[in-house]
């Protein structure tokens, strides 16, 4: 695990055109699954470092590029460096199995030791049980999720590091896959995998002086919490903070949601990125479906999301490979082949830690 953050990180400093010793803060972030920024900042050869990490998965990109924001905004750091790194194939696996007790299940979901003896032990299975009460509620059909997934393993073809690549899915493929949780089926889940992600944030000024693509981060909005949806109690049990996140985000920044030419949505699970383009006002109440059935998440698409695949099907780090595959379209990165978004200028960056959890991000390609 050591060896892929170390090549992630190493990486990440050079496509900035900098040496490991440029960076002065390490930020990470990890569910016991990861080695430390501090054992990072060892193995990249660094004898001082900033760091700290944070005990957490989906939201957590988005909530240290916020901290990352913050600490060259004051003056603490220039060269801010982000990754996350698991083995979540060979080594803890999220869906449960070895190394997983009841105080592990109590950590990763609260409540978990009052559920688990009841069969609910898993976040599919909570996810199914919302899943399946929103689209009953609005009538939306199983080929919705099957057009998510359908999308998203296409994308992958496009990118052979993805895991997914040679791999594509068929509708009648999605349809005769089991259900693993109703109405959630095999392909409704993000894969398992060992890998590891790194950006590296710094003063747009230095960008620009590098003669790299800049990207700049817009707004962003660090974890934002709503009322726990898992304790089955509320007003409504499939409401999303996502709505919160977004009301919020796309104030500070200025823009409404018609304004993005692409977007990394996070995809722990199909349903998961159905609820939130109806939180974040992509698409109008009531239409996800149509939204999707219609193809507009693909590369010819209004929005094209997820383009490098998602966690459906390139791979699973708790959502910052999505945050490198926008960085990368908005720095036409892809300019040439079929997997460049045209035109790419505004994308929206999406985090979920659970419904009553978000994040959220808009980034921008400087002129």
């Amino acid at each position: 695990m050591n060896g892929l953050a170390v090549t992630a990180a190493r990486e990440a400093v050079a496509d900035a055109g900098l040496e490991p010793g440029d960076v002065d803060f390490i930020l990470g972030y990890q569910e016991s699954d990861s080695p430390g920024p501090q054992e990072l900042a060892t193995y990249l050869g660094l004898r001082e470092c900033g760091f700290y990490e944070i005990l957490s998965g989906g939201t957590s990109t988005e909530s240290l590029v916020s901290g990352a924001v913050g600490l060259i905004a004051s003056g603490a750091a220039r060269n801010v460096l982000i990754y996350r790194t698991m083995l979540g194939r060979s080594g803890k696996r999220m869906g449960g199995g070895a190394g997983w007790t009841d105080e592990s299940w109590e950590t990763l979901l609260p409540g978990g030791a009052y559920l688990v003896p009841h069969g609910i032990f898993n976040a599919g299975q909570r996810v199914a049980l919302l899943a399946a009460m929103h689209m009953h509620d609005n009538g939306i059909g199983e080929e919705a999720l099957a057009a998510i997934c359908e999308t998203f393993y296409g994308h992958a073809q496009s990118n052979p590091t993805a895991l997914m690549y040679g791999r594509p899915l068929t509708r009648e493929a999605y349809f005769a896959s089991p259900y693993i949780a109703s109405p959630l089926r095999l392909h409704d889940f993000c894969v398992e995998s060992d890998e590891a992600n790194a950006i590296l944030v710094r003063p747009a000024a230095d960008v620009r002086e590098s003669g790299r693509p800049t990207v700049l981060v817009r707004s962003v909005v660090p974890k934002l919490a709503t009322a726990p949806t898992f304790h089955y109690n509320a007003d409504d049990p499939t409401g999303v903070a996502g709505a919160a996140c977004a009301a919020r985000l796309y104030e500070q920044a200025g823009v409404r949601p018609s304004d993005f030419d692409v977007a990394a949505i996070y995809d722990c699970f199909s349903w998961v990125v159905l609820r939130q383009l109806e939180a974040y006002g992509l698409v109008p109440a009531g239409g996800a479906e149509e939204f999707v059935r219609d193809g507009q998440l693909g590369l010819g698409g209004s929005l094209p999301t997820n383009t490098a695949g998602g966690m459906l099907s390139e791979g699973y780090t708790h959502g910052l490979n999505n945050v490198l595959e926008i960085v990368r379209q908005l720095r036409a990165d892809h300019a040439g082949t079929g997997r460049q978004v045209e035109g790419c200028g505004l994308g929206l960056v999406t985090g979920w830690a659970g419904p009553s959890v978000a994040s959220g991000m808009v980034l921008e390609a400087a002129a």
